[in-house]
Order: C-alpha cells, then structure tokens, then sequence
C-alpha cells in the first residue's frame, strides 16, 4: 500500500499486453500505472492522489482495457467517462456526457459511474454504466453503437450493471449487482 511507482492506494482492473505488462487502475491513487510482469515500475497516467478532470486526470479510475494495437482504455468512474491512450501513452480523446467530464446522464453515450470496461475480438468497447442499469456499445472510436439492459428486476433488466464481459462467440455476460446475478445476452447469428 502506498502511492509511489509500483505501490496502489487501492487497485482495481488490470489489463495484460501480449507481452505481459500490467495495466493497473488505482482507484484511490488516482491513476494507472504501466508495470513489467515482475510489478516493476514503467510509467502512469493521471496524478498520483489527486482527482482531476481534466483529460488524462482521473476520479477514482475503475476499470482498464488494452486493444490488440496497444491503445489504453481507461474507466474514469467518478468523471463518468472513459479516457482513451495512444499505444505510445498519448491522451487520444474522451467521451461520456457533452464535455466527457463529470457530467452524468442516462442518454446513449453519458454515463452514471463507469464500473468496468471490457472489449470484444472487433475492438467495440462494452462499457458497465452503473447508475444507468446498462452496458452501452461502441466502436473503438467512440461512436454509441447499442445499450443492453435498463432498470429493473426482469430478465434484460439490471439494478446496478457492475461489470461487463465478452465470450469468443461474442455473447455478452453482465454482473448484475443488486439483482445478485449474472444475465447473459446471445448475438444474433
């Protein structure tokens, strides 16, 4: 415990490259830090311990995935954002609400507490969108390209979408939290 290189005020998603480096969201630091397989210190995004919103600032980052091309997608949970880095760790572009900054909404594209991020073997990103009751879709770029799920305790329905994840046949399984179970979503063939 602790915030210099390598230590986490409270780690949460992880994200491992092709070649075995970490990606590491720390929710309490503020940041993402860059490791070797052996925990060894590379680099970070954001500000140790300091909430910004600003782009490449977080508040409390939740959640991190890698694509196949090395670009870093960050869950800013508290911005209701997601952050999104070049393969050589330039801030690329946001989005989440009009400004993609803390200004949370239940319309296609804002959030309300992003939880967990994950992508599918195309590069569409499924982003857990907590407050909201759903998973919204999109392409690598950011475009909204469909939601899954909406309030409630029906079949399709979510009190509280946690957590998101992506099958090889691409059927989606979400962790409905307070529901107290996970929902499953088939493609269409």
């Amino acid at each position: 415990a602790g915030n210099g290189p390598g230590e986490f005020g409270s780690p949460g998603g992880v994200a491992v490259s092709a070649s075995g480096e970490l990606y590491v969201a720390d929710f309490y630091g503020q940041r993402v830090q860059h490791l070797t397989s052996d925990g060894q210190f590379i680099e970070q995004w954001g500000s140790t311990a300091e909430i910004g919103f600003t782009s490449g600032m977080f508040s409390y980052p939740t959640d991190v995935a890698l694509g196949a091309d090395g670009t870093l997608y960050i869950a800013d949970g508290y911005n209701d954002r997601v952050q999104v880095f070049s393969a050589d760790g330039n801030f690329e572009r946001k989005w989440g609400g009009p400004f993609g900054m803390n200004i949370f909404g239940p319309f296609n594209g804002w959030f309300a507490t992003v939880t967990n991020i994950t992508l599918d073997k195309q590069g569409n990103l499924y982003v857990a969108d907590f407050y909201n009751n759903r998973v919204q879709k999109f392409s690598a770029d950011g475009q909204f390209l469909t939601s899954l799920g909406e309030k409630g305790t029906g079949p399709g329905q979510f009190k509280y979408a946690i957590a998101v994840a992506v099958a090889e046949d691409g059927a989606v399984f979400v962790a409905d939290f307070a529901n107290k179970r996970i929902q499953k979503w088939q493609p269409k063939q």
